[in-house]
């Protein structure tokens, strides 16, 4: 009998499995390019049904089968590190006074990898860009934060090849479970960030033929080459539907050889025993123009719309980090609202992480009116104001009440009144546009002050070899949106 209770006293007095949360970032993916965002999805509508290439990404389908699908998630900025600081700060790029790419992250402000790290947990990280090289500040908190790193003088040309400033999904996923095998004790509470860079221009991975256009031999490879022919073609209006079906059809592939690398990571990872007990995140900084955009076709920077800032977000838990399969919460979240909802669930005792919003209610159903979502463009770089916040003259964003205002200063347009709904349709209300603009002109009110750009020769190589430092052309006077071509 004494033996009986002996046993069970020491069930009792075991303690908690540790747990895994693993955040993994596809860069510039919009939410419609997964298959489980095809109800809001702004993808093709100008394209014929039968001719829109559909997404492949069966993995992150299962996530959200098995989890939570944030409906309308928004990203604060159509650019890599300000995003991403959003993502882990809970701040937006007025609050943690990140301009765009190679503007570090101020040290004076609190990090999701800190509180975690300070809370006892491991913390790793494997990067796909040096976009976001340790340099840039989101570093902090990490362990372990293996990252491409930036050319020094006398490397070869970024030209004969981008190995120096990327790499691709495999040897992302390769890194990731080498770090865990490397560094993680059993035993203990991991937080992982792994981030994938592939569906970004240059299209590397061969289109999948099962998206391609049968036949094809137009111009379009993926090169920044070709990318760059389809752009003129767009403002030309000389664009192909087969040029225009291909181009979609390599993005997404990008997008599906991500997907399957991704699918590779959890699958370690399951391996190693570390999912029994785990929370997974699945989202993007921001999303990606194609043929959209008349002025900025096959980008993102300049435009803040909603294929540029409308990203997927996807949370499915195990044990006691369980999440209900199957929700989909349709009220509107911000990126910046994720590392707030993590620290919540994982330290209640931490100190809450930037502005962010706890979202996690929202799947058990308790809906608050959502905070307005607001987000500014990074470019064109040539026109970036001087005597107050860089970032004030470009085209800008809020979203409220199902309802999206936009507004380019820098084409000294009216703002523009839309619906929160696939292909993001023109909405004819004065009282919302005047309610949501005012809204915009109080974010930009309180703005930071001009911000200088500190960067090295090293890191400023780094991000013109990845198109980030390149002004794009501009015109003073908006260009109509033609359709293209038909076949």
């Amino acid at each position: 009998m004494l033996m009986l209770w002996t046993s069970l006293l020491a069930c009792f007095s075991e303690p908690p499995p540790p747990r895994t949360v693993v955040v993994i970032s596809w860069d510039t993916t919009r939410a419609d390019a997964l298959g489980s965002y095809q109800d809001v999805s702004h993808w093709g509508l100008n394209i014929p049904p039968n001719l829109r290439p559909p997404p492949k990404t069966p993995v992150a389908d299962r996530i959200a089968a098995r989890g939570v699908r944030f409906q309308w998630a928004f990203s604060a900025a159509p650019t890599t590190l300000n995003a991403h600081t959003s993502l882990f700060s809970g701040l937006d790029p007025h609050e943690h006074k990140v301009v765009r790419n190679g503007y570090p992250v101020s040290a004076d402000i609190p990090l999701l990898a800190e509180q975690l790290q300070e809370a006892g947990w491991e913390t790793l990280a494997v990067i796909g860009s040096s976009a976001l090289e340790r340099g840039m500040g989101l570093s902090r908190g990490f362990q372990v934060y293996d990252d491409p790193q930036p050319a020094k003088p006398g490397d070869p040309s970024p030209q004969q090849g981008l190995a120096m400033y990327i790499r691709d999904a495999a040897m992302v996923t390769d890194a990731a479970l080498k770090a865990v095998d490397d560094n993680h004790t059993a035993g203990e509470d991991l937080f992982l960030f792994v981030h994938y860079y592939d569906p970004h221009t240059p299209w590397m991975v061969p289109v999948d033929p099962q998206l391609g256009v049968p036949g094809y031999a137009g111009p379009v490879d993926g090169s920044m080459k070709s990318i760059g022919i389809l752009t003129e073609q767009r403002k030309t209006n000389k664009m192909l539907i087969d040029d225009v079906r291909q181009a979609r059809a390599l993005y997404l592939s990008q997008v599906s050889w991500t997907d399957q690398n991704t699918g590779r990571l959890l699958a370690g990872l399951d391996e190693r025993g570390l999912l029994e007990d785990s929370l997974i995140v699945l989202t993007s900084d921001h999303g990606e123009s194609l043929e959209e955009h008349g002025r900025f076709p096959y980008s993102h920077g300049p435009d803040v719309d909603l294929m540029n800032i409308h990203v997927p977000l996807l949370m499915r838990g195990q044990g006691s980090l369980g999440v209900p399969e199957g929700t989909v919460v349709s009220r509107q979240v911000r990126l910046l609202d994720v590392g707030t909802t993590l620290l919540g669930l994982l330290e209640p005792e931490a100190p809450r992480l930037g502005n962010g919003e706890q979202i996690a209610p929202l799947w058990a159903g308790v809906l608050p009116p959502a905070p307005p979502a607001f987000a500014e463009a990074t470019k064109p770089i040539s026109l970036e104001y001087t005597q107050g916040w860089n970032n004030l003259p470009f085209e800008r964003t809020v979203i409220a009440d199902g309802m999206v205002v936009v507004k380019s200063p820098w084409l000294k347009e009216p703002p523009k009144l839309y619906r929160m709904a696939p292909g993001q349709p023109p909405a004819e209300d004065p009282s919302s546009l005047l309610r949501l603009d005012g809204m915009l002109s109080a974010w930009d009110a309180g703005a930071p002050g001009y911000r200088t750009a500190e960067m090295s020769d090293e890191t400023r190589a780094a991000l013109q070899s990845l198109g980030y430092l390149d002004a794009p052309p501009t015109t003073p006077e908006p260009e109509p949106e033609p359709e293209p071509e038909a076949p």
